[in-house]
């Protein structure tokens, strides 16, 4: 991307002030929603609504005109109705304004001729220097730049290193929510709708280069000029991991897509070729997205060899197949090491083998310990993953000390406190530890686990450990990320 290009795209992801165009004084109207979302985020910077009716909103002048303003202003938020778009966007770039997202729809996905020659009429003033967002979007957010023009006042505003860019405004709003839960920071994410200027293709060339990014995630219904994009996402992925939700992979799904961003979905084998050539990762879904973001965030080297520690003999094969299927290895641990594993299970019931069936889900914590330390400082592997079942551990056990006329014990302290042995030999090993926390406690009277499990949770991810609901989505989380059979849409 060029210098010039570049620094366009900064002042709209760090504007200095921000104009807003639609439904500024109707209450309940998506414009009026997306200012008032935009003052409660803590944007710091100039905000001008405008409208003809005037008056005020949230103690700020509305302005009638954009010409009564007298100060510059980077990015516009248009909502008029599609027809009054051009003229908007005219006046923005008069003014001196850097790009527009256009929230407004009835464009070229209204599949009628008239919305198809209205997005032709934005297309050509974006190539006249004001770039667009859109039309029929919900625009960007930037925690740094301290702008969620995507209805999201109550987003997190820490900043990391992922960056998404979504054809749907929903996804791209879900994501920020998903992310933020599962300890993912956000540099930029972008609902970049129709995508007549700023489509997938340019958007990732801006990310390529984007200091403040490191891992780019995409939801995609269909790529413009093919070719350009093929060549753009060979570019990006070969320098920074890219993971995509292709969307309208089937018939039907094809068909949704045309009518809700005016995008040809495109056959699914043409788009596993674009995988296996580009390297991109290819997911289905918000939470396949989301489990391959996180293992890319947390783990920093690649994972090929892996343990599996937990109570259970039938997690462990399914943990096997699962790990076969996605092209990761689980290595038998050596006679020696299985020697000093035996020391902690003198009674039958248990495999030391790899993986590891301890033969019951609730171990002292001690023992706990010494097993993760044995494994990870004796044998050549990449990442330890440790599965827990909350049910037995927060409720089966409490059940069992009340029966016995005896304190239970305090919720939640077992995990608080593994989470503080398992930073530390992750630490002190330098290897990967990922945490599945398998929640079985669906009772109305066991709510209470669930609270442990986001509460906990936290703690195990300010130590760098990825906590997963699941072994199915932490294996295929990795494996996505990281397996040999990563390239096939499933």
């Amino acid at each position: 991307m060029k210098r010039e290009e570049r620094k366009t795209l900064n002042r709209m992801f760090f504007p200095r002030a921000l104009a807003f165009f639609g439904g500024i004084s109707k209450p309940g109207s998506f414009g009026q929603l997306t200012l008032l979302s935009q003052i409660r985020y803590g944007y710091k910077g100039a905000v001008y609504p405008i409208s003809e009716k005037g008056g005020e909103i949230a103690g700020m002048k509305i302005y009638t005109h954009v010409s009564d303003i007298k100060s510059p202003f980077d990015l516009a938020s248009v909502s008029v109705p599609a027809r009054a778009v051009p003229d908007v966007l005219e006046k923005c770039m008069t003014h001196g304004a850097a790009g527009a997202q256009v929230h407004s729809s009835g464009f070229a996905e209204a599949g009628n001729p008239e919305g198809i020659a209205l997005e032709a009429r934005v297309s050509e003033i974006a190539s006249r220097g004001l770039r667009v967002i859109g039309p029929n979007c919900f625009g960007i957010h930037c925690p740094a730049g301290g702008i969620t023009l995507l209805p999201g006042y109550d987003f997190s505003t820490n900043s990391g290193t992922v960056a998404m860019i979504s054809q749907s405004g929903g996804v791209a709003a879900d994501f920020c929510f998903e992310a933020e839960h599962v300890g993912i920071g956000l540099s930029k994410v972008v609902s970049f709708g129709n995508g007549c200027d700023l489509d997938a293709a340019t958007l990732m060339d801006y990310l390529i280069d984007d200091p403040d990014t490191s891992i780019i995630a995409a939801y995609l219904e269909g790529a413009r000029h093919g070719r350009r994009f093929f060549d753009m996402l060979t570019r990006v992925a070969s320098k920074k991991p890219v993971v995509i939700w292709k969307g309208g992979l089937t018939p039907l799904g094809s068909r949704a897509a045309f009518s809700h961003t005016g995008s040809l979905g495109g056959e699914r084998q043409a788009w596993e070729g674009v995988f296996r050539q580009t390297g991109a990762i290819p997911v289905q879904g918000l939470d396949q997205m989301i489990d391959t973001l996180a293992a890319l965030a947390y783990i920093k080297k690649p994972v090929q060899r892996i343990a599996l520690l937990g109570g259970g003999g039938a997690i462990g094969v399914y943990g096997s197949d699962l790990a076969h299927r996605w092209g990761l290895e689980i290595p038998p641990f050596s006679p020696e090491t299985r020697k000093r594993l035996r020391k902690h299970f003198p009674t039958p019931g248990n495999s030391m083998k790899n993986p590891l069936d301890t033969g019951t889900p609730v171990l002292p914590l001690e023992t706990v310990g010494a097993l993760a330390s044995e494994i990870l400082t004796s044998e050549p592997l990449d990442a330890l993953i440790l599965i827990m079942l909350l049910r037995p551990l927060e409720v089966e056990i409490r059940s069992f000390f009340r029966m016995s006329g005896m304190e239970p014990p305090v919720r939640g302290k077992y995990l608080k406190d593994l989470a503080v042995v398992l930073t530390e030999l992750k630490r002190r090993t330098g290897k990967d530890v990922i945490m599945v926390l398998d929640n079985r406690a669906h009772k109305v009277g066991e709510t209470a686990v669930e609270k442990i499990f986001r509460e906990t949770r936290l703690l195990f991810q300010a130590g760098g450990i990825p906590v997963y609901p699941g072994i199915e989505q932490a294996l295929g989380g990795i494996g996505r990320a990281f397996g040999a059979e990563r390239k096939v849409i499933r």
